[in-house]
């Protein structure tokens, strides 16, 4: 599975396209091209490949941001922006940064599980003293479009 550089779209082999239902389902919110050697999916149609997805445990998560954070450090990065973290991931990112492990300035915005609600019960305001981590901002979805919401009070 490769993802868009926007993350609003993925493109999947066809090992993956035998997996799922034929003919694909109507998803509003959602565009498939499925022709001959094409396997794309936008927005709400990704979760078609988001439930066969293998979902990375707690301890493979944190090796793969203590893995992402070294190798951005190799290239004098300092600070980042993750515009759509889960609750789950930012409770990782919150453990993490009280960790020597921890090595850039993350800003982050709360991305509900499910994608085109909003999950206000779990928007937390994160403001270290450090600068080591935010999290002030909600990322939401309107039909095929981003919306950035202002911010959690």
């Amino acid at each position: 599975m490769l993802d868009r550089v926007d993350a609003h779209c993925i493109w999947v082999s066809q090992a993956v396209l035998d997996l799922l239902p034929d003919p694909f389902p109507n998803i509003p919110g959602g565009e498939v091209v499925t022709d001959p050697g094409k396997g794309v999916f936008c927005d709400n149609a990704m979760d078609l490949i988001r439930e066969k997805w293998p979902k990375p445990d707690r301890y493979d998560k944190t090796q793969y941001v203590q893995a992402a954070m070294r190798e951005l450090n190799t290239l004098g990065l300092v600070g980042m922006h993750d515009a759509g973290a889960i609750p789950e991931d930012l409770n990782l990112f919150k453990d993490l940064a009280d960790t020597e492990e921890w090595t850039l300035r993350v800003y982050a915005m709360l991305e509900c599980e499910k994608r085109n609600t909003f999950c206000a019960d779990e928007g937390v305001r994160i403001a270290r003293d450090d600068g080591m981590l935010h999290v002030r901002s909600v990322k939401l979805f309107a039909g095929t479009s981003t919306l950035i919401a202002g911010h959690i009070n």
